[in-house]
């Protein structure tokens, strides 16, 4: 019953994503860089479940209902709707991201290190691979002011400071899921972000994998 709902859930949030990428087409009609953005908010909930298929790992719905969210309003609705110019818009999108990028390093921590028990590890593992994912971020939006002279890193206006704070609030997202996840890593509760992981390990068999390789 429940993955039946979510596959509702999932398929609504694909239409909603669908039609408004239409409007925003429409509407950025004649605009060269609002067309290229929309070029760009089709392929960003691809790049993951791809990434995923390459590396011929599983995902359970519940990643493919929270990327296709998050692409939804960092994407198409940030760089092709204006999202961007409200104000502390791009610094709740930034600190979500660090949130799910810190899922991210937290399934890979738990694959490599799923019976290591030193939370200092876990913390500084997940700090570390979240900051990395951030400042590759920065890279890709001076990217885009280099090549497409698109100043999403609001290099004119504001310097050097669009760029730290984006990500600091991206490893203070991560900090705070660290802090929630070292509490309830080894509790049998289905707490959300733990669960997501389990769910990864048990689609994809690491369990069984990382005893084949002992």
């Amino acid at each position: 019953m429940r993955e039946k709902t979510l596959k509702i859930v999932n398929y609504i949030c694909i239409a909603i994503y669908v039609v408004t990428l239409g409007i925003a087409v429409y509407l950025n009609l004649g605009k060269t860089q609002g067309l290229i953005m929309c070029g760009a908010a089709v392929i960003c909930p691809l790049l993951m479940p791809a990434l995923l298929k390459i590396l011929k790992i599983k995902a359970p719905l519940e990643f493919h209902i929270v990327n296709i969210v998050f692409m939804y309003f960092a994407s198409l609705w940030g760089s092709c709707l204006g999202g961007y110019s409200t104000l502390f818009f791009d610094k709740i999108i930034h600190c979500l991201s660090g949130v799910l990028v810190g899922e991210v390093a937290y399934v890979v921590y738990k694959y490599y290190l799923r019976e290591d028990r030193r939370k200092s590890l876990m913390f500084i593992f997940m700090t570390a691979f979240n900051a990395c994912v951030a400042v590759f971020w920065e890279f890709y939006e001076y990217a885009l002011l280099v090549f497409i002279n698109n100043d999403a890193i609001n290099h004119y206006s504001q310097g050097v400071h669009d760029s730290m704070q984006d990500m600091l609030v991206a490893v203070l997202g991560c900090f705070v899921l660290t802090l929630y996840l070292m509490k309830y890593d080894q509790d049998n509760k289905p707490h959300f972000f733990v669960e997501l992981e389990r769910k990864f390990s048990k689609m994809n068999n690491f369990l069984k994998h990382k005893e084949e390789k002992v």
